[in-house]
Order: C-alpha cells, then structure tokens, then sequence
C-alpha cells in the first residue's frame, strides 16, 4: 500500500485509505466535527437575527478554518465601519464550490452523514439572511445618527456653558471688557475665530488674574515694611 496523508491527524500512514476505518482516525474526526458544528452553530444563529457591530480591527479581522475546504475563511463581513458578524462563514458556506468541497469531505473521512448538511447553507436561507442584514444595516445606521447628533448637543452645550462662565467673569472682574465680547458673540464670526478669540480672552484672564496676584502680594508686602517703620520711630 502506497503512502497516504491524512489531514485530520496530521500525519502520513502507509495503510492506504484504510486508515479512515481505524479506531484512532474516527475518534479525532468526532473531536474535529465537534468544534467545526459549534463554530457553525453560533453563525447559524444569526441567520434569522443578523448581528451589526461597529468596527473593532482587534475583533472582526478574523479568520475560521474550513475543515471541508482546506483553507481559512473570514469569518466577519467588514467595510471598515460596520462589521456583520460570522457573514463571511455564512457567506462561504452558501457557496457551490464550499458544498462541493463538504460532500467531498464526509465521503473521504466516513463522517456521519446526518451532520453533513448542518455546514451547508441552502439559498433560502442566503435570501433570507441578505433581507434581515439590510434590515439590520439599516437599524444600526439609525442608531449611529442619533448618537452623533447626541455628541453634538453636548458640545454645544458645553461651549454654550464655557461662553457663559466667562461671560461672568468678565461682567464681575472686567466691566470695560462687557461691550467689546458682547459684540464678538452677536457679529456673524467664523466659529474658528470664535473659538480662537475665546481662548484668548481666557489666557488674558489667567495673566490679569496672576497680576493681580502678585501686585497684591507686592502692596502686602510694602505695608507690612512701612508698619515695621512706624513702630521703630514711635
């Protein structure tokens, strides 16, 4: 008998294909067919309720190994933005050459055929699933929207917060300065001068009030000597 070598055991016996019969060669396959069906099982779930997450390159680049093929798969179908999860294994299991491949597959290996058709997916079953992932591309587009729009609003509330603070500010410590940001906010300004005036005003603030800081530690200063003064002469 010539040479033959067996994927499933990963190793080259010289039994010929007599070796699929062996006691050892089945008891791998079981173990094999058993974490290839429960891979399948938990794509197959999303046949009728597809899964659409936003793109995690840490998550959705992966790959599935296709027992019956011989070769990786992915396992996520991905734009980058939107990932639709296990729609790349479902995908390669819809297709002719993949149902070729698993006929092939069983037969070699004398697997038990009841399983066969649980990682072969029918083109009822693709329809079906291209409906429910537009259905569900659509939902999470929806909910994307809303969230941005959401983002924004807290934006402009917080600058709207921000312009009243030191709005205030100026009111109580730079009276002067009232008519001139009075006019800046009600000009039709670039929001990129806007923000670049605010900054400003809000360093000057920092400089004004550090001044006023130290010109007060300077007159302390100056009063506490002229008082040691007055006490020497008495």
């Amino acid at each position: 008998m010539g040479a033959y070598y067996c994927s499933i055991c990963r190793q080259t016996t010289f039994t010929g294909k007599g070796h699929i019969f062996g006691k050892n060669h089945q008891s791998r396959l079981r173990v094999v067919l058993l974490k290839f069906l429960e891979k399948v099982k938990e794509a197959r779930r999303t046949l009728k309720k597809p899964q659409v997450e936003k793109f995690d390159c840490t998550q959705h680049k992966k790959t599935f190994w296709c027992y019956c093929c011989g070769r990786d798969v992915e396992r996520n179908v991905t734009d980058e933005n939107m990932t639709v999860l296990y729609g790349g294994l479902l995908e390669h299991m819809a297709t002719p050459e993949h149902r070729k491949n698993a006929h092939k597959f069983w037969w070699e290996n004398k697997a038990d055929p009841k399983f066969r058709d649980k990682v072969i997916i029918t083109e009822e079953e693709t329809e079906r699933f291209k409906a429910e992932v537009e259905k569900a591309l659509e939902s999470f587009v929806e909910k994307e929207d809303e969230f941005i729009k959401q983002q924004a609003d807290d934006i402009r509330a917080q600058e709207k917060h921000r312009q009243e603070v030191l709005q205030s500010l100026l009111e109580v410590c730079f009276p002067r300065m009232q008519w001139h940001v009075t006019q800046s906010q009600n000009c039709s300004m670039d929001p990129t001068a806007q923000t670049c005036l605010l900054r400003r005003l809000s360093a000057l603030l920092l400089r004004l009030g550090d001044l006023t800081i130290r010109r007060a530690a300077a007159l302390s200063s100056q009063w506490s000597k002229h008082q040691g003064l007055q006490q020497d002469t008495a």
